[in-house]
């Protein structure tokens, strides 16, 4: 989340929300341990940056508004505060499942 300077005193926040890039499909093949322990790490730092974009879209007061980019553009539009807040923190759960299962993943493969 980065804050823009607008007027003097007001900022606008601008909300950037991670798309999913795993499909269904990636997360059932076999992964290598190099790469496994990359896919770890990456999505530790994505989990890092949802809980950063929640707490800083809970602290917002009332009445700021929130700017949704749009994929792929530089073209941003007003969003929802409480709605972003929701997908956010769906988001973040999501992440923290996945990253749940890898790591059981990890621990029962070293387990054998």
């Amino acid at each position: 989340m980065i804050l823009i300077p607008r007027f003097r005193s007001r900022f606008v926040a601008r909300v950037e929300v991670p798309t999913h890039g795993v499909r269904t499909d990636d997360r059932a093949a076999p992964v290598p341990a190099h790469t496994s322990a990359a896919h770890t790490e990456a999505l530790s730092s994505k989990i890092k940056e949802q809980k950063v974009l929640v707490d800083e879209l809970s602290n917002l007061k009332k009445n700021r508004k929130v700017y949704k980019q749009q994929q792929n553009s530089n073209v941003f539009f007003l969003a929802d505060r409480t709605k972003m807040f929701s997908e956010s923190k769906n988001t973040l759960d999501e992440l923290r499942k996945e990253y749940q299962a890898l790591e059981n993943s990890e621990t029962t493969k070293v387990k054998k």
